[in-house]
């Protein structure tokens, strides 16, 4: 009769599991305790492995942070993508947008779990690469130049917006009401004229 297997080897783990495995560990400190005050022996520990195990698969934790926002932001541009094709179908475009903006949690709370020089402009990459896909999308009027200042206003806006939603801890009702508010903003300002407050809530 074989002997039982070892706790070490009961952990092993294929390597793309491994990998995988580090990337979520790493999301979850950084999350929680800042993407700065986070190490690679932190993550090794919070994990019960080795360092020399994180090392062998990341060179840095800013190399972890560069996958993991490359996973998140994949993930929202494939759920984003359809709803920017059908953008003037929409009775509120903007509502929309902001709505799946929200539902993307993990991605967000992870574009502010840090504030250092690198770290702040990964996540301008992440606002222009929204600043870009939203211009291609908006039809504003003819010759109105200020459409590309506004869509980046737009663009922080609704990330700022999304963020509130949800350290605030909104209701569905609550979401739904403030991204109709949103929306009428937007609206208002890509058309140069005075929004209409008279549904938003108090």
């Amino acid at each position: 009769m074989s002997a039982p297997a070892s706790p070490t080897l009961r952990r092993r783990l294929p390597s793309a599991d491994r990998r995988q495995q580090i990337l979520d560990g790493s999301e979850d400190l950084f999350t929680r305790q800042g993407f700065e005050a986070v190490s690679m022996g932190d993550i090794a520990a919070h994990l019960g492995i080795s360092r020399p195990t994180v090392y062998a698969y990341f060179t840095s934790t800013a190399d972890i942070l560069g996958e993991l926002l490359d996973q998140r932001l994949t993930e929202f541009e494939g759920r984003l993508a359809p709803l920017l094709r059908d953008l003037h179908s929409q009775p509120h475009p903007f509502a929309t947008i902001l709505e799946q903006l929200i539902q993307e949690r993990p991605l967000l709370t992870l574009l502010q779990s840090g504030s250092g020089p690198a770290f702040t402009e990964r996540r301008l990459a992440v606002f222009r690469d929204l600043e870009g896909r939203l211009h291609l999308h908006v039809s504003p009027p003819a010759g109105r130049a200020r459409v590309p200042y506004l869509l980046t206003c737009l663009t922080l806006l609704l990330q700022a917006t999304a963020t509130h939603a949800i350290t605030a801890g909104l209701s569905a009702d609550q979401t739904r009401e403030l991204a109709r508010t949103l929306d009428r903003f937007v609206q208002a300002g890509l058309q140069g004229t005075a929004p209409d407050l008279h549904e938003a809530p108090v």
